[in-house]
């Protein structure tokens, strides 16, 4: 049985002595993600490996899973979101160490003798993997696609949008009228 990984860990102590976590996060110890989820009883499942390397960087590497029930912003109805992120941390204690790190790691700010929560962490990485809107896949949708009325009045509006821009230009062609009257 896969059990909860501990809220508070010391990030340094573990890469230092290069441990690994394996475990899960409870979708209710995340406030942030909220009401949003429809199945707040499950959870997401959580690996982090940390360790350091030869010059004494330290880092994680967290890969989450996570199916999340949310409902769809186009009919209302639940839609399954699978979640697979995977994230690389420097560990840093101040932001100014960033510049020393690849561009393929996320900074994780935090002092050697502090505890960071990993329930934190886990919720905000779902929450950037996150689609910007959530909805069934084309297809899907037990509403159907975009209503052919809202689809019509689009594309009425983009013909009217295009006709109304002026020709920045139209002006010189006045121009070129006058100059032709005046010879």
């Amino acid at each position: 049985m896969v059990k909860n990984l501990p809220d508070r860990v010391s990030p340094w102590q573990l890469a230092r002595s290069g441990q690994a976590l394996k475990g899960r996060v409870p979708f209710t110890q995340m406030p942030q993600l909220g009401s949003e989820i429809l199945n707040r009883k499950d959870f997401a499942e959580v690996e982090l490996a940390f360790d350091c390397d030869e010059q004494g960087c330290c880092f994680a590497q967290e890969h989450i899973k996570a199916d999340l029930q949310l409902s769809c912003q186009r009919c209302l109805q639940p839609v399954e979101i699978k979640l697979d992120t995977q994230t690389q941390f420097g560990l840093m204690v101040v932001e100014s160490e960033i510049h020393r790190w690849p561009d393929e790691y996320e900074p994780w700010i935090v002092k050697p003798e502090e505890t960071a929560s990993l329930w934190s962490l886990v919720e905000e990485e779902l929450l950037l993997a996150l689609p910007i809107v959530v909805r069934h896949p084309v297809g899907e949708c037990p509403r159907g696609e975009v209503p052919q009325l809202l689809a019509d009045q689009d594309k009425q509006e983009e013909q009217t949008t295009s006709q109304q821009k002026s020709n920045p230009f139209a002006i010189l062609k006045n121009f070129k009228t006058k100059d032709k009257r005046e010879t």
